[in-house]
């Protein structure tokens, strides 16, 4: 009993900080849906409908590659051209933005 309760705090504050950056990740693959969907041409509400897709794809698929294939997808299908390098470097600049305006404070 005592074993468990030792743990406790240990057992969250692994969770919490697992909790804490698949809430990051789904802020920059939001940021990046949203960026995505301007390029895309999407009227306003739409982008944020967009992004949500975004997001849940990186949800469902650790990484980034879920992400970065839906909107190469897109783009695709469009005819507009994207390359996997570009979107890697914004998804790069969404996730310094979220790390550095949007983590928890210590």
């Amino acid at each position: 009993m005592s074993i468990a309760i030792s743990e406790a705090p240990r057992n969250f504050a692994v969770q919490f900080a697992a909790d804490s950056a698949d809430r990051l990740n789904a802020r920059c693959n939001m940021r990046v849906g949203l960026w995505a969907g301007a390029k895309l041409g999407l009227a306003e509400e739409s982008r944020a409908v967009y992004a949500l897709e975004v997001m849940l794809a990186g949800m469902v698929d650790s990484g980034h590659d879920a992400v970065v294939d839906k909107i190469m997808g897109d783009f695709a299908k469009r005819g507009i051209p994207m390359t996997r390098r570009q979107i890697l470097v914004q998804l790069n600049k969404d996730h310094h933005f979220v790390t550095t305006h949007c983590a928890a404070p210590n």
